[in-house]
Protein backbone atom coordinates (compact mmCIF):
# COMPACT_ATOMS: atom_id res chain seq x y z
CA UNK A 1 0.00 0.00 0.00
CA UNK A 2 1.31 3.68 -0.55
CA UNK A 3 3.34 5.40 2.13
CA UNK A 4 0.62 8.00 2.23
CA UNK A 5 -2.66 9.15 3.79
CA UNK A 6 -4.15 8.15 7.63
CA UNK A 7 -2.03 6.16 9.91
CA UNK A 8 -3.08 5.56 13.65
CA UNK A 9 -0.53 5.38 16.63
CA UNK A 10 -2.89 2.20 18.13
CA UNK A 11 -3.31 2.15 22.14
CA UNK A 12 -2.14 -1.22 23.50
CA UNK A 13 -5.70 -2.40 25.71
CA UNK A 14 -4.66 -4.59 28.72
CA UNK A 15 -7.36 -6.83 31.11
CA UNK A 16 -8.24 -5.92 34.36
CA UNK A 17 -5.53 -7.49 35.83
CA UNK A 18 -2.70 -6.25 33.20
CA UNK A 19 -2.08 -8.69 31.02
CA UNK A 20 -1.99 -8.06 27.37
CA UNK A 21 -5.94 -8.26 26.05
CA UNK A 22 -5.44 -9.74 22.72
CA UNK A 23 -9.18 -9.90 21.89
CA UNK A 24 -9.85 -6.32 22.85
CA UNK A 25 -6.87 -5.58 20.81
CA UNK A 26 -8.52 -7.04 17.80
CA UNK A 27 -11.63 -5.93 18.41
CA UNK A 28 -9.86 -2.35 18.71
CA UNK A 29 -7.84 -2.66 15.82
CA UNK A 30 -11.20 -4.29 13.47
CA UNK A 31 -12.99 -0.94 14.73
CA UNK A 32 -10.47 1.33 13.40
CA UNK A 33 -10.06 -0.76 10.02
CA UNK A 34 -13.84 -0.30 9.44
CA UNK A 35 -14.10 3.35 9.98
CA UNK A 36 -11.36 3.03 6.48
CA UNK A 37 -7.99 4.44 8.38
CA UNK A 38 -4.88 3.24 5.84
CA UNK A 39 -2.42 2.25 8.16
CA UNK A 40 -2.80 0.98 12.07
CA UNK A 41 0.86 1.87 13.48
CA UNK A 42 1.01 -0.73 16.01
CA UNK A 43 3.52 -0.32 19.03
CA UNK A 44 4.44 3.52 18.72
CA UNK A 45 4.44 6.08 21.98
CA UNK A 46 0.65 5.64 22.66
CA UNK A 47 1.01 1.76 22.25
CA UNK A 48 3.06 2.08 24.96
CA UNK A 49 6.11 0.24 23.79
CA UNK A 50 8.51 0.12 26.12
CA UNK A 51 5.61 -1.80 28.54
CA UNK A 52 5.50 -4.90 26.40
CA UNK A 53 7.18 -7.65 26.29
CA UNK A 54 8.88 -9.29 23.62
CA UNK A 55 6.80 -12.22 23.91
CA UNK A 56 3.65 -10.11 24.08
CA UNK A 57 5.31 -7.62 21.10
CA UNK A 58 5.14 -10.66 18.80
CA UNK A 59 1.42 -12.04 19.58
CA UNK A 60 0.45 -8.15 19.18
CA UNK A 61 1.52 -7.79 16.52
CA UNK A 62 0.26 -10.98 15.09
CA UNK A 63 -3.27 -10.75 16.11
CA UNK A 64 -3.38 -7.13 14.74
CA UNK A 65 -2.42 -8.15 11.16
CA UNK A 66 -4.86 -10.62 11.22
CA UNK A 67 -7.82 -8.22 12.71
CA UNK A 68 -7.80 -5.61 10.06
CA UNK A 69 -9.88 -5.45 6.93
CA UNK A 70 -10.25 -4.02 3.64
CA UNK A 71 -7.26 -1.17 2.63
CA UNK A 72 -5.89 -0.77 6.15
CA UNK A 73 -2.15 -2.40 6.34
CA UNK A 74 -0.06 -2.45 9.69
CA UNK A 75 3.13 -0.60 10.44
CA UNK A 76 5.16 -1.59 13.82
CA UNK A 77 6.96 0.56 15.78
CA UNK A 78 10.70 -1.54 15.96
CA UNK A 79 12.56 0.98 17.52
CA UNK A 80 15.11 0.13 20.62
CA UNK A 81 18.19 0.87 22.67
CA UNK A 82 20.39 -1.11 20.90
CA UNK A 83 20.67 -2.29 17.41
CA UNK A 84 20.05 -6.08 17.64
CA UNK A 85 17.52 -5.80 19.27
CA UNK A 86 15.75 -3.43 17.04
CA UNK A 87 17.25 -5.21 14.31
CA UNK A 88 15.49 -8.31 15.88
CA UNK A 89 11.94 -6.51 16.45
CA UNK A 90 12.09 -5.55 12.57
CA UNK A 91 12.75 -9.25 11.28
CA UNK A 92 9.64 -10.34 13.68
CA UNK A 93 7.48 -7.70 12.23
CA UNK A 94 8.04 -8.27 8.68
CA UNK A 95 7.84 -12.39 9.04
CA UNK A 96 4.50 -11.35 10.75
CA UNK A 97 3.02 -9.43 7.38
CA UNK A 98 4.02 -5.90 8.77
CA UNK A 99 3.81 -3.24 5.44
CA UNK A 100 6.27 -0.82 7.17
CA UNK A 101 8.56 -0.64 10.10
CA UNK A 102 9.29 2.50 12.25
CA UNK A 103 12.01 3.39 14.46
CA UNK A 104 12.35 5.81 16.89
CA UNK A 105 16.45 6.29 17.13
CA UNK A 106 18.18 4.36 20.20
CA UNK A 107 16.50 5.99 23.51
CA UNK A 108 18.03 6.53 27.33
CA UNK A 109 21.72 6.78 26.15
CA UNK A 110 22.39 8.94 23.43
CA UNK A 111 24.27 7.49 21.06
CA UNK A 112 26.94 9.74 18.50
CA UNK A 113 25.00 10.88 14.86
CA UNK A 114 27.21 7.84 13.02
CA UNK A 115 25.95 5.59 15.63
CA UNK A 116 22.57 6.61 14.94
CA UNK A 117 23.04 6.23 10.58
CA UNK A 118 24.77 2.98 11.20
CA UNK A 119 21.36 1.62 13.49
CA UNK A 120 19.14 3.15 10.54
CA UNK A 121 21.38 1.17 7.66
CA UNK A 122 21.42 -2.08 9.94
CA UNK A 123 17.66 -2.31 9.99
CA UNK A 124 16.94 -1.41 6.82
CA UNK A 125 19.80 -3.79 6.11
CA UNK A 126 17.77 -6.83 7.81
CA UNK A 127 14.18 -6.19 6.10
CA UNK A 128 12.95 -5.36 2.66
CA UNK A 129 9.87 -3.55 4.01
CA UNK A 130 10.36 0.16 3.89
CA UNK A 131 11.34 2.06 7.22
CA UNK A 132 10.52 5.02 8.76
CA UNK A 133 12.71 7.04 10.94
CA UNK A 134 10.93 8.66 14.35
CA UNK A 135 11.64 11.73 15.50
CA UNK A 136 10.37 12.43 18.95
CA UNK A 137 13.31 14.20 20.96
CA UNK A 138 10.66 14.88 23.74
CA UNK A 139 11.19 11.40 24.81
CA UNK A 140 13.99 10.35 23.00
CA UNK A 141 16.05 13.01 24.70
CA UNK A 142 17.80 14.28 21.22
CA UNK A 143 16.19 14.43 17.60
CA UNK A 144 17.24 13.33 14.55
CA UNK A 145 18.21 16.06 11.82
CA UNK A 146 16.79 16.52 8.16
CA UNK A 147 20.60 16.25 7.24
CA UNK A 148 20.75 12.65 8.11
CA UNK A 149 17.04 11.46 6.97
CA UNK A 150 17.68 13.15 3.87
CA UNK A 151 21.02 11.48 3.42
CA UNK A 152 19.82 8.42 4.15
CA UNK A 153 16.68 8.46 2.16
CA UNK A 154 19.03 9.19 -0.97
CA UNK A 155 20.93 5.86 -0.16
CA UNK A 156 17.11 4.18 -0.11
CA UNK A 157 17.68 3.66 3.80
CA UNK A 158 14.64 5.41 4.93
CA UNK A 159 11.15 5.67 3.00
CA UNK A 160 10.19 8.25 5.60
CA UNK A 161 9.89 10.16 8.93
CA UNK A 162 7.33 10.32 11.02
CA UNK A 163 8.21 13.95 12.97
CA UNK A 164 6.47 14.50 15.99
CA UNK A 165 8.79 17.44 17.46
CA UNK A 166 5.88 19.72 18.47
CA UNK A 167 6.27 22.44 15.95
CA UNK A 168 5.25 22.62 12.20
CA UNK A 169 8.81 24.23 11.43
CA UNK A 170 10.32 20.86 12.83
CA UNK A 171 8.10 19.23 9.37
CA UNK A 172 8.74 21.84 7.41
CA UNK A 173 12.49 21.02 7.97
CA UNK A 174 11.89 17.44 6.97
CA UNK A 175 10.10 18.47 3.38
CA UNK A 176 12.81 21.27 2.65
CA UNK A 177 14.98 19.83 0.22
CA UNK A 178 13.87 16.20 0.61
CA UNK A 179 14.75 13.33 -2.22
CA UNK A 180 11.79 12.59 -4.14
CA UNK A 181 10.00 9.92 -2.51
CA UNK A 182 10.58 10.41 1.23
CA UNK A 183 7.29 10.07 3.21
CA UNK A 184 6.99 12.71 5.65
CA UNK A 185 4.38 12.56 7.98
CA UNK A 186 3.62 14.37 10.72
CA UNK A 187 2.75 13.51 14.21
CA UNK A 188 1.39 16.14 15.90
CA UNK A 189 -2.18 16.30 15.41
CA UNK A 190 -2.66 19.84 14.81
CA UNK A 191 -0.40 20.16 12.41
CA UNK A 192 -1.88 17.45 9.99
CA UNK A 193 -3.71 19.30 7.81
CA UNK A 194 -1.02 22.50 7.22
CA UNK A 195 1.63 20.32 6.95
CA UNK A 196 0.16 18.13 4.02
CA UNK A 197 -0.87 21.60 2.30
CA UNK A 198 2.76 22.16 2.37
CA UNK A 199 3.79 18.64 1.30
CA UNK A 200 3.32 15.83 3.80
CA UNK A 201 2.15 12.42 2.11
CA UNK A 202 -0.18 12.41 5.34
CA UNK A 203 -0.28 12.16 8.86
CA UNK A 204 -0.01 10.32 12.12
CA UNK A 205 -2.89 11.55 14.48
CA UNK A 206 -3.46 9.25 17.78
CA UNK A 207 -6.93 10.83 18.20
CA UNK A 208 -7.47 9.09 15.39
CA UNK A 209 -8.18 6.14 18.07
CA UNK A 210 -11.23 8.30 19.51
CA UNK A 211 -12.96 9.83 16.50
CA UNK A 212 -11.33 7.75 13.68
CA UNK A 213 -13.92 9.27 11.32
CA UNK A 214 -12.74 12.92 12.00
CA UNK A 215 -9.05 11.66 11.01
CA UNK A 216 -9.78 9.83 7.90
CA UNK A 217 -12.25 12.59 6.68
CA UNK A 218 -9.53 15.34 7.59
CA UNK A 219 -6.65 13.87 5.62
CA UNK A 220 -8.67 13.30 2.91
CA UNK A 221 -9.89 16.37 2.02
CA UNK A 222 -6.33 17.99 3.04
CA UNK A 223 -4.68 15.71 0.55
CA UNK A 224 -7.84 16.32 -1.78
CA UNK A 225 -7.06 19.70 -1.62
CA UNK A 226 -10.31 20.68 -0.01
CA UNK A 227 -9.03 23.86 2.15
CA UNK A 228 -12.06 25.30 3.69
CA UNK A 229 -13.36 21.59 5.10
CA UNK A 230 -9.96 20.66 6.31
CA UNK A 231 -9.64 23.75 8.20
CA UNK A 232 -13.08 23.31 9.38
CA UNK A 233 -12.43 19.46 10.63
CA UNK A 234 -8.91 20.74 11.84
CA UNK A 235 -10.25 23.21 14.34
CA UNK A 236 -12.11 20.43 15.58
CA UNK A 237 -9.42 17.85 16.12
CA UNK A 238 -7.73 20.86 17.97
CA UNK A 239 -10.16 21.49 19.99
CA UNK A 240 -9.93 17.87 20.81
CA UNK A 241 -6.43 18.00 21.55
CA UNK A 242 -7.14 20.14 23.78
CA UNK A 243 -9.48 17.79 25.40
CA UNK A 244 -6.34 14.91 25.51
CA UNK A 245 -4.39 17.52 27.69
CA UNK A 246 -6.21 17.73 30.16
CA UNK A 247 -5.53 13.99 31.45
CA UNK A 248 -2.38 12.23 31.50
CA UNK A 249 -0.73 9.96 28.64
CA UNK A 250 -1.66 7.95 26.78
CA UNK A 251 -4.12 6.94 29.71
CA UNK A 252 -6.42 10.06 29.10
CA UNK A 253 -6.80 8.61 25.09
CA UNK A 254 -8.06 5.17 26.16
CA UNK A 255 -10.89 7.02 28.35
CA UNK A 256 -11.89 9.25 25.29
CA UNK A 257 -12.00 6.19 22.65
CA UNK A 258 -14.62 3.96 26.09
CA UNK A 259 -16.26 6.97 26.66
CA UNK A 260 -16.78 8.29 22.85
CA UNK A 261 -17.39 5.28 21.14
CA UNK A 262 -17.52 2.40 23.80
CA UNK A 263 -14.56 1.16 23.18
CA UNK A 264 -13.29 -1.63 25.54
CA UNK A 265 -9.53 -0.60 27.19
CA UNK A 266 -7.85 -1.71 29.87
CA UNK A 267 -4.79 -0.55 31.26
CA UNK A 268 -1.09 -1.46 32.89
CA UNK A 269 0.48 0.35 35.56
CA UNK A 270 1.90 2.79 35.67
CA UNK A 271 -0.63 4.08 33.67
CA UNK A 272 -3.44 3.30 35.22
CA UNK A 273 -7.02 4.37 34.14
CA UNK A 274 -8.04 7.93 35.17
CA UNK A 275 -8.43 9.05 38.88
CA UNK A 276 -12.02 10.59 39.83
CA UNK A 277 -10.58 14.26 39.43
CA UNK A 278 -9.29 13.60 36.22
CA UNK A 279 -11.92 12.12 34.54
CA UNK A 280 -13.69 15.58 35.93
CA UNK A 281 -11.36 17.85 34.38
CA UNK A 282 -11.31 15.86 31.19
CA UNK A 283 -15.21 15.58 31.46
CA UNK A 284 -15.35 19.49 31.46
CA UNK A 285 -13.73 20.02 28.35
CA UNK A 286 -15.22 17.66 26.26
CA UNK A 287 -18.86 18.46 27.11
CA UNK A 288 -18.65 21.54 24.80
CA UNK A 289 -17.16 19.33 21.66
CA UNK A 290 -19.51 15.79 21.81
CA UNK A 291 -22.55 16.73 20.29
CA UNK A 292 -19.33 17.72 17.23
CA UNK A 293 -17.97 15.06 17.36
CA UNK A 294 -20.64 12.61 17.11
CA UNK A 295 -20.84 12.14 13.02
CA UNK A 296 -17.27 10.79 13.22
CA UNK A 297 -17.47 8.10 15.89
CA UNK A 298 -17.64 5.32 14.11
CA UNK A 299 -16.16 2.16 15.76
Amino acid sequence: MPLDGLSVPMVTIFADDGSLDLARNSRFARGLSDAKVDHLFVLGSLGEFPSVTDDERTRLVEMVIESVTGKTDVWVGCGAPSTARAVAYAEAAESAGAEAIVAVPPYYLHPTPAAVERYYRAIATAVSIPLFAYNIPSLVGYGITPGLVHSLATDHVLAGVKDTSGTLASVESFLSGAPAGLAVFPGDDEFASEAIAKGAAGAVMGLANIAPRLGVELVGAARGGDRRRSAELQGLVNELVKVSRAGPFPSVDKFLAHRLRGAEVGYRSPYDPLSPDEERAVLAKLAPLEERLRPFLGK
